[in-house]
């Protein structure tokens, strides 16, 4: 990561005068670096959102990690680092997400989302999900409808994730068929 000459300044300068409390100096620093951080997520955060939430990360953990950068080192290797870190529990956030999502849409989205011209244009699934056995029903609600994680899932369910991820395979399964029947007998 490239960080030396904004506007003719060295970024190590700047951060150094940030360290001794100078807040315009501070200012300039993040504002120099913004466009560095922007740069490094850009290519791996799809979404907007991700990608503003990595920024903003990555400066709350730069103010953080202010004091332990050391003055006439290079501000480049100390930064990436940083945006580095920051990066991966995006993306770990973000795999995390998508396993969830996608669990869900290769599953019972398919059957949902295209109704026939006589079904209503939504299906109330609550009734459908009262059917169900009480762990698939819970490990759907966690993880589908709460959108907590597999970890958090299970820590607060003291099932295991392999248990939980059976339970809503096997859930949604279940919910297929119940919605089948249903079609087959209206």
């Amino acid at each position: 990561m490239s960080v030396q000459g904004v506007d003719g300044q060295d970024l190590g300068l700047l951060l150094v005068a940030a360290q001794d409390g100078d807040r315009a100096s501070y200012a300039a620093f993040l504002r120099a670096v913004l466009p560095l951080i922007r740069a490094v997520g850009r290519g791996k955060l799809a979404r907007p959102a991700d990608l503003e939430d990595f920024v903003q990360d990555t400066l709350l953990a730069i103010h953080q990690a202010l004091p332990t950068f050391q003055p006439g080192r290079p501000v480049g290797p100390w930064l990436g680092t940083i945006a580095r870190n920051r990066l991966s529990d995006a993306l770990r956030r973000t795999y995390r997400r998508r396993a969830v999502e996608t669990e869900f849409d290769d599953g019972l989205a398919d059957t949902v989302a295209q109704p026939e011209a006589d079904t209503p244009p939504s299906i109330a699934l609550g009734p459908l999900l009262s059917q169900l056995p009480e762990r698939q029903r819970l490990a759907i609600d966690m993880l589908k409808v709460r959108g907590m994680s597999l970890k958090e899932a299970s820590d607060a369910s003291g099932v295991s994730i392999g248990a939980l991820k059976v339970a809503v395979h096997r859930g949604i399964a279940g919910l297929r068929h119940l919605l089948r029947k249903d079609n087959d007998h209206g």
